[in-house]
C-alpha cells in the first residue's frame, strides 16, 4: 500500500491506498484503502444523524437531505471540539435507502466535495431497506480530536 498525504496527518494518522484498483476508487469516491490510528489519538464518534431541517423534518429534495446529513455531522463534531469537521474525519460510514441512483451519487458528490476537501476517510456506504422516520441517507462519522495541551 501506498501512504498519501492528508489533513489527518497532523494528527498523526496514516492514509493508505492499494496500487491500482485502491488509488483509482480513492480518486472516483473519496475514500482511502486503510487508516492507521495511533494509541495516544482522541476520537469523537457520533450517533447515526440524517438529514433532518431545523423543524425535524426532512426536505423533499434528496440533494438538500443529503447536504442537511452532512452539516449536522459537521454540527455534531463541532459541538465535541472537533474544529475541522469533516476534515478531521478518518472512518464513516453512511446509510442509503436502496434505490439511490445516478443523480443521488451526484447529489452526494456535492456534499463530500463541499465537506471533505482533501481528507479520504476509510468509508463504507451500505444501503439499506429503510431509515428511521423515513430518511433516505444517515451517516456515523469517526473523528480525530486535537490533543489536549
Amino acid at each position: 500500500m501506498a501512504e498519501y498525504t492528508s489533513p489527518l496527518n497532523a494528527f498523526g494518522i496514516k492514509s493508505f491506498n492499494s496500487p491500482g484498483l485502491g488509488e483509482k476508487l480513492s480518486n472516483l469516491l473519496h475514500i482511502s484503502s486503510a487508516v492507521i490510528i495511533p494509541s495516544n489519538v482522541r476520537t469523537v464518534v457520533t450517533s447515526g444523524t440524517t438529514g433532518y431541517d431545523e423543524n425535524m423534518c426532512y426536505p423533499k429534495d434528496l440533494t438538500e437531505e443529503i447536504m442537511n446529513a452532512f452539516a449536522n455531522v459537521e454540527a455534531a463534531l463541532q459541538s465535541a471540539g472537533v474544529k475541522d469537521g469533516f476534515r478531521s474525519v478518518y472512518q464513516m460510514t453512511s446509510y442509503h435507502v436502496t434505490d439511490f441512483g445516478d443523480a443521488d451519487m451526484e447529489a452526494l458528490d456535492k456534499a463530500v466535495e463541499k465537506y471533505f476537501g482533501k481528507n479520504r476517510p476509510a468509508w463504507a456506504g451500505i444501503g439499506v431497506a429503510a431509515l428511521y422516520g423515513g430518511a433516505r441517507i444517515e451517516i456515523t462519522a469517526w473523528a480525530a480530536l486535537e490533543p489536549v495541551t
